[in-house]
């Protein structure tokens, strides 16, 4: 096994067959090196105090966004999550309100995003990053680029914010904080709102909700402009609907094939279709270019309509509709 190798109990964990310990360790640091310009031995003392942790990959490959939409809401479209979202909204009126002026995004927007994420910050995640990122970088070989850049980016940010790498603790996937972020998300888009020279999406609300906003803004949110409106199921329209996002199109070129849209949607709005499953059976929502914006936070369609409801649920009126028969 060699000096080094025995040195790292933790390396026995590893599953992957192709991984010869001390070897494709080097080998990893030395990527991480050009990739971040930290310099290696500072690489290599994290990286010998992380540990692989198997369930990270189950998980990962079981993720809840993979469930039918009408399952997948259960879990967030609930009295409990309506009332804290309120409590939220009453709570932080002010803060948010000079986010509004700054960024433009809604208030009940950035209190979805809290509340599907972490619970309104109550709820971070347990799983140290550090674990996790090098989990997925050198085991779940489908997104293992990903994470590899993620693991150099979380390196760097720790340094940056001077920030202790073995303490921070997130999700599975390597998200941390109360907004979630992956580590690029955070350098590129983490606000110090507080100005008191450090980008807190832990414990400083302002940084917390501005780092949403400035997050939405950049990706291209148009205030005041819906989300998305539920369809019926229109079998003319199903294999549009399985192109979903790839193909937006102006809500005019549509509405011979659609049902009545209610105000807020104009003809110029652009637009696409997806299919989703309800309680009810399959159906389809029409999503405006905000839909997408969604998605550029996290991808699954389940996800964005959830947060669409609940944007609604604390208020946003024109974020969801029902087309009218």
């Amino acid at each position: 096994m060699g000096m080094l190798a025995a040195s790292l109990p933790f390396m026995l964990l590893w599953t992957p067959a192709s991984w010869s310990r001390e070897a494709e360790l080097e080998n990893l640091i030395r990527i991480l090196v050009r990739q971040t310009s930290l310099p290696a031995d500072h690489i290599r003392d994290i990286l010998l105090k992380a540990r692989f942790v198997p369930s990270v990959i189950r998980r990962m490959r079981q993720p809840y966004e993979s469930k039918p939409y009408a399952e997948y809401r259960r879990m967030f479209l609930t009295k409990q999550m309506h009332l804290e979202g309120r409590a939220f909204l009453v709570r932080n009126a002010e803060i948010l309100e000079d986010q509004w002026k700054t960024y433009h995004v809604e208030k009940e927007i950035i209190a979805a995003i809290l509340g599907m994420e972490s619970h309104f910050g109550r709820n971070p995640g347990r799983d140290r990053v550090l674990d996790a990122l090098f989990t997925l970088a050198t085991g779940y070989s489908r997104r293992s680029d990903f994470f590899r850049e993620q693991l150099g980016e979380f390196l760097l940010l720790c340094q940056e914010e001077k920030l202790d790498p073995l303490a921070i603790r997130g999700s599975y996937a390597g998200a941390f904080g109360a907004t979630q972020f992956i580590p690029s998300s955070f350098r590129a888009y983490a606000v110090d709102a507080d100005h008191d020279g450090k980008r807190n999406v832990w414990d400083s609300m302002p940084d917390i909700t501005a780092s949403i906003a400035h997050y939405f803004r950049q990706h291209g949110w148009q205030a005041g402009r819906p989300i998305a409106c539920w369809l019926p199921f229109i079998p003319a329209l199903a294999s549009r609907a399985n192109l979903g996002i790839r193909r937006f199109t102006t809500l005019e070129t549509l509405t011979d094939r659609l049902p009545a849209i209610p105000h807020p949607w104009s003809d110029d709005d652009e637009v696409a279709i997806i299919p989703l499953h309800r309680a009810s059976g399959p159906a389809m929502a029409l999503v405006h270019r905000n839909f997408q914006v969604i998605t550029r936070w996290n991808r699954s369609y389940n996800y964005a309509m959830a947060v669409s409801e609940l944007a609604a649920m604390l208020g946003c009126a024109h974020c969801l509709s029902s087309a009218r028969a």
